[in-house]
């Protein structure tokens, strides 16, 4: 079993906290604990023992490491039906969550690479569990999850020109947890996951995590949200029409509402978009990953690794990468037209190695512009 596999533990939250204090403990079906592993895992943590337990102090810039720090080191490229790429000439840096060790002893790093995995750096490390990944507009900026220990989630941006780390800390009277966040287009506001209301919700903050605006007000998990690239708009993960059984909605600014995105699945989760934002990617029913055309709903299948987390698409928009254990696997954008039985998928497979010899798990690699 890998770092993300299945959890057995109930997720605690509360429903419509506001007139019903009373906890509600309900087992989670096998596609949702995938699905969000990483951000149900935080709100398992979080919301099962805030009354119990302390939350320790964490160092976000987190060097103190116990043992020897580990880098990935590629040990194989292997293009598939891809002659004409190079993935060394491709241009920006490949940014993914590297893993190693267990329970107590996980460790978590950022690592940037060149797109051919060559030349790794620690961006950030830490003793307990990296999630959420994703970038600003112009890949300056990196916003993620920290899990230090014992402590609870928080989400944090990472200056990539000075390794500066900053905690989010939204604005409220009460402890709140923030579970996942996303950098507008414009790098002015933020949304976040988060728990002030009991469940988590989403909410609008300026560049500080200072609230502007609570978006979302049901009782249901409300996570993962991400912008469109023309700020008007987000899409976001709930379970709002059945318990635990999670869709993707689509946040309208201007009309202050939102309306589900209906695509075809029992269950869909945790979306990625283009740079156009034409095209999203997601994990379906059976965690499939799917790339769904928002103006023609025609969708395909783009991997079958059962690894629970989206595909990310390259700056350009004109390639998709996702992580396959000890693998980053990036492939051109495919139509919407499906291959013969004589044609197979192309992709760009790099598998690593870890230079100390331990058992590692990559997750969620993105592509950012330099």
């Amino acid at each position: 079993m890998d770092h993300f596999g299945s959890i057995q533990t109930p997720i605690m939250f509360y429903l419509n906290q506001a007139t019903n204090n009373m906890k509600h403990y309900y087992q989670l079906p096998r596609l949702w604990c995938a699905a969000v592993m990483a951000i149900v895992m935080a709100i398992s943590l979080a919301m099962t023992g805030c009354q119990t337990m302390r939350s320790p102090s964490t160092t976000l810039s987190s060097t103190s490491l116990q043992s020897s720090t580990s880098l990935p080191k590629v040990i194989a490229t292997a293009p598939t039906n891809l002659p004409q790429m190079d993935a060394s000439q491709l241009s920006g840096k490949l940014i993914f969550i590297y893993l190693t060790g267990f329970g107590e002893n996980r460790q978590a790093q950022l690592i940037e690479t060149q797109i051919d995995g060559s030349n790794p750096k620690t961006l950030y490390k830490v003793n307990g569990t990296i999630m959420s990944l994703s970038a600003s507009r112009l890949g300056d900026r990196l916003i993620f999850t920290v899990q230090a220990g014992k402590s609870y989630p928080k989400v944090v941006i990472l200056d990539r020109a000075t390794l500066q780390v900053t905690e989010i800390s939204a604005v409220s009277a009460k402890r709140t947890h923030n579970f996942s966040g996303a950098i507008s287009p414009d790098g002015r506001q933020l949304l976040l996951a988060n728990s002030q209301m009991g469940n988590p919700e989403i909410f609008l903050t300026d560049s500080s995590g200072n609230i502007k605006q609570q978006l979302t007000h049901q009782p249901a998990i409300d996570l993962a949200p991400v912008w469109l690239p023309d700020g008007q708009s987000f899409i976001f993960t709930s379970d709002k029409a059945k318990f635990l059984q999670p869709q993707l909605y689509q946040y309208y600014f201007a009309k202050q509402q939102f309306l589900p995105l209906n695509l075809p699945g029992k269950t869909n989760a945790i979306a990625r978009v283009s740079p156009s934002g034409r095209l999203i990617t997601y994990v379906s029913d059976n965690s499939q990953g799917r790339l769904t055309d928002m103006a023609t709903k025609k969708s395909i299948a783009i991997n079958n690794e059962g690894l629970a987390e989206p595909a990310n698409f390259s700056p350009d928009g004109n390639y998709l990468l996702y992580s396959a254990k000890n693998r980053i696997k990036i492939i051109p954008v495919p139509t919407f037209e499906p291959l013969t039985p004589q044609q197979s998928p192309a992709n760009w497979t790099i598998e690593f190695a870890d230079s100390n010899h331990q058992p590692f798990t990559i997750r969620e690699p993105i592509w950012v512009n330099y």
